[in-house]
Parts: C-alpha cells; structure tokens; sequence
C-alpha cells in the first residue's frame, strides 16, 4: 500500500509542475496568438508528452 501512496504523491507533483510548464509554454505562444487558446494548445502539447512517457513506461514494464 505504501508503494501507491508514492505513485499517488508523484502523480500529483508531475500534475502541478505540468501546470506551469504549460503556463510558461503559453506564456511564449502568447506572442502570436490570445492567451486562451495558447494555452489550451500547451496544455495538450504537455498531455501528449505525459501519455507517450506513461505508455513507454507501461510497455517497458510489460516486456521484463
């Protein structure tokens, strides 16, 4: 049980510091478009990079 609590725990920090790369990323794309869908568009650009790390890790697990 202590092993989810630390998975819990390193889900939430990966959550908040994704909050802030996606503002910082939306930040620099403000410069050619509205704050809004710049950062909609980091959003998803963070998202995707979490599910392909997250399904390497799952498929690298499977395969031991």
């Amino acid at each position: 049980m202590n092993k989810v609590w630390q998975y819990f725990l390193l889900g939430i920090v990966v959550a908040i510091v994704g909050l802030f790369v996606a503002n910082f990323i939306a930040s620099i794309l403000n410069m050619i478009m509205n704050y809004e869908t710049a950062y909609v568009i980091s959003i998803c650009m963070y998202l995707s990079v979490v599910v392909v790390t997250c399904t390497g890790i799952i498929i690298a697990k499977l395969n031991k």
